[in-house]
């Protein structure tokens, strides 16, 4: 009874340093860091709101932040007036264009881990409407859970994340992978993402405000990027991981 799971395990353990799993994790933290925080701030800045939140508003209320450490986040980030008169024709193309490379990165996760070619630049349309894709979810993510508490709302939390998690494979792959083979990556991928919610909540507030004590503004920095390596990782075990039930348990 033991030597099958411990196979398994194996399996997904040669499947994770196939894809040079530490390596790799890092790699992506590093992208998302310069290129989809970036990304977050003009979009929370931009986005119409009644109460006019700046993303460190957003990045206080996510992570239930207090005192002197949420007071530590809003000086790191502007304010979202000075964002929005930033915001540049060119600056918005140079994000878009780091923003890819954060795809990219993504995408060859993903082709590592189901064992296929990189299709490179070639898939950037893909690339561009997964990221429109995840900018509707996340806009309209929300509305569909604010009202719902309890078991719903953790029912609904893990639904949504599933269906992020799987089109997110599905699109960077260039649809070469059925979505069937695809779940039990978008399942484990959802699940831990719960579990990095719940643990940045618990972690987060302790940690901005040490690190601000400690380093000043840029200790916020250091928070957030060791925050990047954590979602990064749990991306790429969870990932390997799905697809190595794929490979053991699902016919192509």
């Amino acid at each position: 009874m033991l030597s099958p799971v411990v196979q398994f395990f194996r399996e997904w353990l040669e499947r994770f340093v196939s894809v040079q799993g530490i390596d790799r994790a890092m790699a992506i933290a590093a992208q998302g860091y310069s290129a989809f925080l970036p990304l977050l701030i003009v979009y929370a800045s931009l986005l119409p709101r009644a109460d006019n939140k700046s993303f460190a508003d957003v990045l206080v209320k996510q992570f239930e932040l207090t005192g002197s450490a949420a007071e530590s986040v809003r000086l790191a980030f502007a304010p979202s007036g000075a964002v929005e008169s930033g915001v540049t024709v060119l600056g918005v193309v140079l994000l878009l264009v780091s923003t890819l490379a954060f795809t990219r990165g993504l995408q060859r996760l993903y082709e590592g881990a189901y064992g296929l070619r990189t299709l490179g630049m070639r898939n950037t349309l893909r690339a561009l409407l997964w990221l429109s894709t995840i900018t509707l979810i996340v806009t309209l993510r929300p509305i569909v859970t604010e009202p719902l508490s309890g078991w719903l709302l953790i029912a609904s939390t893990l639904a949504i994340g599933t269906m992020t998690w799987l089109l997110t494979p599905y699109l960077l792959l260039g649809r070469r992978v059925r979505p069937l083979r695809l779940l039990p990556s978008a399942v484990l991928t959802a699940i831990g993402m719960a579990g990095v919610g719940i643990w940045s909540v618990i972690w987060m507030p302790h940690t901005l405000s040490t690190s601000a004590s400690q380093f000043g503004i840029i200790g916020i920095g250091f928070a957030m990027l060791t925050w990047f390596v954590a979602v990064s990782s749990v991306i790429v075990v969870t990932t390997t991981g799905g697809a190595t039930i794929a490979e053991r348990w699902i016919k192509k």
